[in-house]
């Protein structure tokens, strides 16, 4: 019990970790284009951050939860909390260098780590196969969610935008401020989607962890467990980074009232798929992307391609890295445990 209890505090800091990090990304665009205060966006992202988190269903849980066949023991409460402790010293890390990295990607990359870093190959992993892109299983589920996901909101975020100069096109000024307003509505539900898909991931380990003690197992989801990472995630929203708010609000593209309102609507459609059909998705990766696919649409030389640049760079880097300071992580304990224990 004592190697669950760790468990559960490793993943409520990842919890709240990730409340800091992919919230300040769903927060960014109201706030960057003016549309609602820091306080306003801050309350409406804990709110619906939290109930996402308790409503938001269990297919990405489950996603999670069959990525590897490792035997049901106490090492493997070690390992599930060496994958956690990787993706929380990456987020801090991020956090830091003001880039907003995929707590998703982290997470995923320490849990491969530390799985081959505790078994010493990758025969516990169920990589799966991708003979659909729908009905892809296994890592290769992850991956493709992953992947897919921030193409979706580019292509989503630039012919959104388009097509909503093309309707727009005799519209007064006025029609600046229903933009505005419609964010206090979008803002909810972007934050809902976030709360719902990657709430679920910290559960779907859990719930890994628990079916080591029998005490549940993957065909339900504890009340209790949604509502422990709910508030975690809730809490790290409130320590919201006013640098990634920055970056992602104004760093990428300088937003206004309708861009705000494409971004929010574009993230919002994708998180909501994913949650929908099982797909784990890094919220700030896709928020990012629609951001860019909405400030190409608008003017293309105005977007900042060298800060969007060090974000790729950082994306394409947070697997392996998490994955090898897992592994790491794993390799020291089972050495200290066959040194004190065998």
């Amino acid at each position: 019990m004592i190697y669950l209890g760790a468990l559960f505090l490793f993943a409520c800091i990842f919890s709240y970790t990730n409340g800091f990090q992919d919230a300040s990304s769903v927060a960014a665009s109201p706030i960057a284009s003016r549309s609602l205060s820091r306080v306003h966006a801050l309350w409406l992202t804990v709110i619906f951050e939290l109930l996402g988190a308790l409503l938001g269903g269990s297919l990405v849980a489950n996603s999670i939860y069959g990525i590897t066949t490792y035997p049901r023991n106490e090492s493997f409460l070690l390992v599930l909390v060496c994958g956690l402790g990787a993706a929380i010293l990456w987020n801090f890390f991020t956090r830091m260098c003001k880039l907003p990295s995929s707590s998703t990607h982290a997470l995923v990359g320490g849990l491969i780590g530390a799985i081959y870093g505790a078994a010493g190959n990758f025969d516990y992993i169920i990589w799966g196969r991708i003979d659909h892109v729908y009905d892809a299983s296994g890592v290769a589920k992850v991956l493709v969610a992953l992947f897919v996901s921030p193409l979706a909101g580019f292509i989503m975020g630039y012919f959104s935008l388009k097509l909503l100069y093309f309707l727009l096109s005799r519209a007064t000024t006025r029609v600046s401020k229903i933009f505005r307003f419609m964010q206090w509505f979008l803002l909810p539900i972007l934050a809902f989607g976030h709360g719902a898909n990657d709430s679920q991931k910290v559960m779907g380990i859990l719930v890994l962890g628990l079916s080591v003690e029998h005490i549940s197992g993957l065909d339900a989801i504890p009340f209790w467990v949604r509502l422990v990472v709910g508030v975690s995630l809730a809490l790290g929203v409130v320590a919201m980074a006013p640098g990634l708010v920055r970056r992602v609000g104004q760093g990428i593209y300088r937003q206004r009232g309708v861009h705000g309102f494409v971004t929010e609507l574009c993230s919002a459609m994708v998180l909501l798929t994913g949650s929908l059909t099982g797909g784990p998705i890094s919220t700030s990766q896709v928020i990012a992307s629609c951001v860019m696919g909405v400030g190409s649409a608008d003017r293309r030389k105005g977007v900042k391609w060298l800060v969007a640049k060090d974000m790729f760079f950082a994306w394409f880097l947070t697997i392996p890295l998490a994955g090898f300071v897992a592994y790491l992580m794993a390799r020291l304990l089972r050495i200290c445990h066959d040194l004190f224990c065998g």
